[in-house]
């Protein structure tokens, strides 16, 4: 089982485990000491992952596999992230969004029974273009699984 065709819940919680990992061994990470490869041996190895996967996939080499690109795929994230940040500059993942693009996603929201879980105005973007293709598709990119706990459906009473 590839990590890409896990259910969109299970994958969100596989990206908030590791990504708290990932903060953890940032500085290993940045100086290239802790490659992705070792990162996924000892996550898998520890055992922690199991209370998310069932341990039959977390043993299986294209999981592992899919596992170590989706590491690399965080860290890549990560390390743009934090050379933006230090140099100040014009930071294009931060673009807020404009009006038409939060009026686009308030009716999309409205019209698919959804709601925000945080404020509109906390999303830049990037942020935002992910959440209305979630919405259309159903489908989320790796590495954006942060997303599926910013979208819930309505209570309907």
């Amino acid at each position: 089982m590839e990590i890409e065709k896990l259910d969109l819940e299970t994958r969100s919680k596989i990206y908030s485990y590791t990504k708290k990992v990932l903060r953890k061994y940032q500085k290993g990470i940045i100086t290239g000491k802790l490659t992705a490869d070792k990162f996924a041996e000892n996550i898998l190895s520890n055992g922690d992952i199991n209370n998310i996967l069932d341990e039959k996939y977390t043993h299986e080499l294209d999981f592992k596999n899919s596992y170590i690109n989706y590491i690399n795929t965080l860290i890549d994230i990560q390390n743009d992230s934090l050379s933006k940040n230090k140099k100040k500059k014009y930071q294009p993942n931060n673009v807020k969004p404009n009006i038409s693009e939060k009026i686009k996603l308030k009716s999309l929201l409205k019209s698919s029974g959804r709601t925000l879980t945080i404020p509109i105005d906390y999303l830049n973007a990037n942020d935002l273009d992910n959440i209305i293709k979630y919405i259309q598709t159903g489908t989320i990119d790796l590495g954006n699984e942060r997303i599926y706990n910013y979208v819930n459906k309505e209570n309907t009473h």
